[in-house]
């Protein structure tokens, strides 16, 4: 049989499919291989190319390989391919393969898989498993190694999973748990149920939160494994809600809402945010005083927020505190300013506020139990309400209605320790009630959920880029949500130290390898649980070109063409037109008494008892420092800087000129030069052409 000659190579193929999966939007988010049949045919339409193309180009093998069988040629793939100068592992697109077969269309059994993929690759359907397919794992393994320890999770953070027993066909299959279509989808169904990225609620609820809102969004086979009490699809479920907390943590709670067609894409995308109540005690006086704030991944407005509500003239205002928080919300209109009383909002149905000039929207979740943990941790001395109980932690419970007596049963075995507590200053009908170490959930409420499962999370550090690497002096803290409290945390087999206070989060050791993969393990009776960071010290890059950017909107760009890109003190506005000089102002922060000097001898204007020059452009600022002492400072142009240019015709006025000359060349030993070689040779020119005039 004659080989069949595909349009796009092995390799081309593979590079379109990883550069779609694997790239910085991805950074630091958990990566899914999934593939259908539509996603090959739009990476192949614009070469004119679909699925034929795709297969005859995985059976041809990349260009190295020689052995004949389609798993041998996946094997060669990977074992060269660190000595060859490739931006990606070679064999994604023999594993793109393997997941696609898992959604073949046919008349087959559920579970059947290996038929599935012996028709896609147009072998007998009954052939059974393909020579080698047991070493595929080898590929899996070293795809979640190159993720992660060679890249940094900069493109993303494979895992490796096995679905069941069935550990050959379990990893493609554990690809197909949500889709991108559905994964884009996931901010509208987090809106819609008021759920806030920085305090997530129990696994358990989100699967219950997935079920009630998901219904129009989520495919059929997704709902299905959410109802399914299978024990081979129990490792598929937790993977697939594991994805849906990683993808609440990193919303930075913007959602693009359907307005009017011709609305722009900025009126269009509103920032979401959370309102939580605060409680501040009095025990002496047994009252409690009620505040609002809230905690938000997105960038503040450098002017801050000023919210407004329906029915109240008062603007609510705030800034940034601190890691996201809000300052407490408050009319900064009256002398002194005003906090948001709390305890006036309505617990029960909610409340929203809106900024209309920055399109953001704060919302205070209706309910009728309330939780609050210990602000401490986040530098409050508040309690703080969360959306869920922490095992081993002090709370507060406040209740409303019927709930009061459920939270009162509930407490009787639900928790170590539950009472009731005789306070004023919470809203009509509402009981408050102290509580230690909760043992397990109320079932009717949401908010009294302890998790079966527990998560290792990386929390707060300076990142360097958009994946697991950090400031080797600003490491992240270890977290460990829904712990049973009795775990070993170590970094690189080294001991971790818990923090104080009783709250699950512990501190990197000190003295940590810098550039090598730190390998984070918590080890209990129950499970085990790794992650890898790593750190490094601060350094400038020769090139900017990869560092991430930001819009006029605060928003990451997408693509290079956007107009308008900012990364820290760089910043391109998208025009071509020539930059107006530098600077704009003159530095006349420098000192009280400032001598400008032009170009040509003869310019010269000593502010501030002479009127800042008009018909001519200085060059330099001569700042008296001292008595004594007095500093040359360029504030021309940076044409003039770049050329190095030397001082122009001297002007008529001889007594001008006279003058000028003594400011530059008489004063010039108690006038100190600058530090840049470039600009010292500039002043210099000045200096000599002083002395000849």
């Amino acid at each position: 049989m004659p080989d069949i000659i595909s349009k796009l190579s092995c390799l081309q193929w593979n590079e379109l499919i990883a550069k779609h999966f694997f790239n910085e939007e991805r950074a630091g988010k958990e990566v899914l291989l999934y593939v259908n049949e539509p996603l090959i045919e739009k990476l192949g339409t614009p070469f004119g190319v679909g699925m034929l193309d795709f297969i005859n180009a995985l059976n041809a093998g990349p260009e190295w390989a020689t052995r004949q069988g389609f798993c041998q040629k996946a094997v060669q793939a990977l074992e060269v391919w660190r000595s060859k100068d490739l931006s990606y592992p070679p064999y994604i697109a023999y594993l793109a393969c393997f997941v696609l077969a898992a959604g073949t269309e046919g008349d087959f059994a559920p579970h059947a898989y290996y038929p599935r993929l012996n028709k896609l690759l147009g072998r007998a359907e009954d052939a059974g498993g393909l020579p080698s397919f047991d070493r595929m794992i080898e590929l899996w393994d070293d795809l979640e190694k190159w993720s992660k320890e060679d890249q940094h999770e900069q493109l993303g953070r494979f895992e490796a999973r096995i679905r069941g027993s069935w550990w050959k066909v379990g990893l493609p299959l554990s690809q197909t748990i949500i889709s991108e279509d559905e994964r884009r989808h996931l901010p509208n169904i987090f809106d819609e149920a008021g759920l806030d990225p920085v305090d997530s609620p129990a696994p358990e609820v989100i699967i219950r939160i997935l079920r009630k809102y998901g219904e129009d969004v989520l495919e059929k086979r997704t709902r299905q494994l959410l109802t399914s009490e299978k024990k081979d699809d129990l490792v598929l479920k937790n993977a697939l809600i594991n994805v849906v907390l990683d993808e609440l943590e990193e919303w930075d709670g913007t959602v693009l809402e359907d307005l009017e067609q011709d609305a722009t894409e900025t009126a269009r995308r509103r920032t979401h945010a959370g309102l939580r109540i605060c409680l501040a005690f009095d025990t002496f006086a047994r009252t409690v005083k009620c505040y609002v704030r809230f905690k938000t991944g997105k960038t503040f407005p450098e002017d801050g927020l000023n919210f407004t509500r329906r029915g109240d003239s008062n603007i609510w205002s705030c800034n940034e505190s601190c890691q996201g928080w809000s300052t407490l919300l408050k009319n900064s209109d009256t002398k002194p300013a005003v906090k948001l009383d709390g305890a006036s909002l309505d617990w029960v149905e909610g409340v929203q506020l809106n900024d209309a000039d920055h399109h953001w929207r704060a919302k205070l979740r209706g309910a009728t139990t309330r939780l609050f943990l210990s602000g401490k941790h986040d530098g409050f001395s508040e309690w703080i309400e969360k959306q869920r109980l922490e095992r081993g932690m002090e709370f507060y419970v406040a209740a409303y209605g019927k709930d009061i007596e459920t939270v009162m049963n509930w407490g009787r075995d639900g928790c170590q320790e539950l009472q009731e507590e005789s306070v004023t200053g919470l809203p009509a009908g509402w009981k408050l009630f102290h509580g230690k170490n909760a043992l397990k959930p109320c079932p009717s409420i949401d908010a009294l959920s302890v998790s079966s499962s527990a998560r290792l999370l990386l929390r707060g550090g300076i990142k360097t880029g958009m994946g697991n690497t950090y400031l080797a002096f600003a490491p992240p803290d270890i977290v460990i949500d829904n712990g049973q409290g009795n775990e070993a945390v170590t970094v690189n087999k080294a001991k971790a130290k818990r923090f104080d206070g009783g709250i699950p989060v512990w501190c990197i050791p000190a003295k940590m390898p810098v550039g090598q993969p730190l390998h984070v393990e918590v080890a209990s009776g129950e499970y085990t649980l790794k992650r890898m960071l790593r750190l490094e010290e601060p350094h400038l890059p020769l090139s900017f070109d990869k560092t991430p950017r930001r819009d006029s909107a605060g928003n990451f760009c997408k693509t290079e063409m956007q107009k308008g890109k900012v990364s820290g003190a760089i910043v391109n506005t998208g025009s071509n037109g020539s930059f107006p000089p530098y600077p704009k102002r003159l530095p006349l922060h420098l000192s009280s008494r400032i001598t400008f000097v032009g170009s040509r001898p003869g310019q010269f204007a000593r502010w501030p008892s002479e009127e800042l020059p008009r018909a001519w452009k200085p060059v330099w600022a001569i700042a008296r420092m001292s008595r004594k002492i007095s500093e040359a400072v360029f504030c021309g142009n940076m044409g003039q800087a770049a050329d190095n240019q030397n001082p122009g015709i001297p002007l008529e006025d001889r007594k001008a000129v006279r003058e000028w000359k003594e400011i530059v060349y008489y004063n010039r030993k108690v006038i100190d030069e600058p530090v840049i070689p470039q600009i010292r040779d500039m002043w210099r020119k000045y200096v000599k052409a002083a002395q000849n005039v």
